[in-house]
């Protein structure tokens, strides 16, 4: 379809843009962390603009110069969708054929700033470039009689993620799951342009209905993207500039430092962990705040928040794998995480999860997450003089205190094995042991994962209750005892013989007539509320982007 952009090259415009591609000129105004709630999700035949939002301003429209107006000789505006920072956006129908069009028009006391028509070029040949049915299809591009700068775009007919997330809470997680591939899918295919998005979150998320699918995922605006001009710049650096939404941004955004693909994998995190959790992983009553959390702070576990739906170890590890501080932490590419994923769907064993039980010191995450509440936190070099253990060694010394613990129990397992009788219950007199799930080529020895549901199950070991999800050293062909207990439930006596990977134990909830001793637990973190909502707890490793 032409152009009518006049005497404007847009492909010089184009390469002049990539050849000042280190250049941060173009970097948005931070706005600060809108505390009102999402607008509800548009009404069946209702669009959205470009970034998720219905603000439709009755008053604007009375006064808008383009309602009714034929743009570009073939698209006549019926109505303003939205406004974002860069423009409006309006309804329109193609002249000749009819065919519902949405036109982004930019703001017309931008028309004449250069960086800002450069931005908004970029944006345009950017998401047209992709070619993938997850993003925004653009397909013109020109200028107003008045000189303002325009493109078109399909017109989407439906609502933003963050009305969902706002109207549902936190999503199950088989949804959670085909959300999140179909956003893997698009921004996989972005990434192989070497387009890196930068400004991923659920309201730049569209969700339509397409052929069966009621939940089609649109990805949008791509106004503060970046494009590599060859395979070998992967790095996209700032100077300094802090570009994007400030709850999604990874840590090496938040600094100011280079970037590349992976922060778009790190801000899929965020917007996993939400979906997820219904809340955010981090927030503070200033942009600031959020940023320093984002450096240095570590997420709560989604099972760790009071009052949070069952989610899946498995799907809480991937997406905490995603939230590493350290890029060289998370996954590599877009189709390395749905892999991942997809592994995780058909019950196997997903590498983030083979990173937790491995122990891994490149899996990111609170210290004292996959270690006993009641261990002591050690060193990760004993030798020396002793100093102040900082935030750089909390995660090292925290899979320390988790080898160690592992050694301990795998000490007192192998000198009371003979001496062991299986617990009984009034309810389960034997002891069952789970049924394979899937192999795993190990040796000997192999660290189980028992998970658990209810979230707030613990395994008791020789008397110690010990915070599930959690891993155990076991001997093939021995035996592992054990109890889940959980409040409420009825408690099941578990043998692990080394035969498995994971094992999930979903305990019975107790039947009202029986008569229960309760016996002390751990309890459970607060749930942060109000402003703190979305605050994590403890120190964590110092990100270094330049290794």
């Amino acid at each position: 379809m032409p152009s009518d952009a006049g005497s404007m090259d847009w492909d010089d415009r184009w390469a002049e843009e990539d050849a000042d591609a280190e250049v941060s000129g173009d970097a948005p105004t931070l706005r600060p962390p809108d505390s009102s709630p999402p607008s509800a999700p548009a009404a069946p035949g209702e669009a959205t603009n470009e970034d998720g939002e219905n603000d439709e301003d009755p008053e604007d429209e009375e006064t808008d110069p383009y309602l009714g107006t034929t743009v570009g000789e073939r698209y006549v505006i019926d109505d303003v969708l939205g406004e974002g920072g860069m423009g409006r956006v309006y309804l329109a129908h193609h002249k000749v054929i009819g065919k519902k069009m949405a036109i982004k028009i930019l703001h017309a006391e931008l028309a004449k700033d250069k960086e800002a028509v450069r931005r908004f070029v970029r944006e345009a040949k950017a998401a047209s470039s992709i070619g993938n049915a997850h993003i925004v299809d653009i397909s013109d591009f020109g200028e107003t009689e008045d000189g303002s700068t325009y493109f078109v775009m399909e017109h989407l007919d439906g609502y933003g993620l963050a009305d969902l997330i706002e109207e549902r809470g936190p999503l199950p997680s088989s949804m959670v799951c085909d959300i999140a591939l179909q956003l893997c899918d698009g921004l996989a295919a972005a990434h192989r342009q070497n387009i890196v998005h930068r400004d991923l979150k659920p309201e730049n998320v569209t969700l339509i209905t397409q052929g069966n699918n009621d939940r089609f995922c649109k990805i949008l605006d791509f106004g503060i993207a970046k494009v590599s001009t060859s395979q070998s710049a992967t790095k996209l650096t700032m100077a300094g500039a802090v570009f994007g939404t400030p709850h999604y941004m990874s840590p090496e955004q938040a600094a100011g430092a280079a970037v590349d693909h992976r922060t778009d994998i790190y801000s899929l995190g965020v917007i996993f962990y939400e979906i997820a959790s219904g809340t955010l992983p981090f927030n503070a009553d200033n942009f600031m705040g959020i940023l320093t959390q984002h450096m240095y702070r570590a997420p709560v576990p989604i099972r760790a928040l009071v009052g949070a739906p069952d989610c899946d170890p498995g799907l809480e590890a991937l997406i905490l794998k995603c939230l590493s501080k350290k890029p060289d932490a998370r996954y590599r590419t877009m189709e390395e995480l749905a892999d991942d994923i997809r592994k995780f769907l058909a019950d196997g064993v997903p590498v983030a999860v083979q990173e937790m039980m491995a122990r891994s010191g490149s899996f990111n995450v609170p210290a004292d997450y996959f270690t006993s509440p009641t261990a002591a936190v050690v060193p990760a070099t004993p030798q020396g003089p002793r100093k102040r253990l900082g935030p750089r060694y909390v995660a090292i010394a925290g899979v320390a205190a988790a080898v160690l613990i592992v050694l301990l129990v795998l000490m007192r397992d192998s000198t009371t094995t003979a001496d062991t009788t299986a617990p009984a219950t009034a309810t389960e007199p034997q002891p069952t042991v789970a049924q394979q799930t899937s192999e795993i080529s190990a040796p000997a020895e192999i660290a189980v994962l028992v998970y658990a549901l209810p979230a707030t199950a613990v395994a008791v070991v020789d008397g110690e209750e010990i915070k599930l999800p959690e891993t155990f050293p076991v001997l093939k062909g021995g035996a592992f005892n054990l109890e889940i207990r959980a409040e409420g439930h009825i408690t099941r006596p578990l043998v692990l013989d080394g035969s498995q990977a994971k094992v999930k134990v979903e305990l019975k909830k107790e039947d009202r007539k029986t008569t229960v001793v309760p016996r002390p637990r751990p309890r459970p973190p607060t749930r942060p509320t109000g402003k703190d909502k979305g605050k994590s707890g403890g120190d964590y490793v110092e990100p270094k982007w330049s290794q």
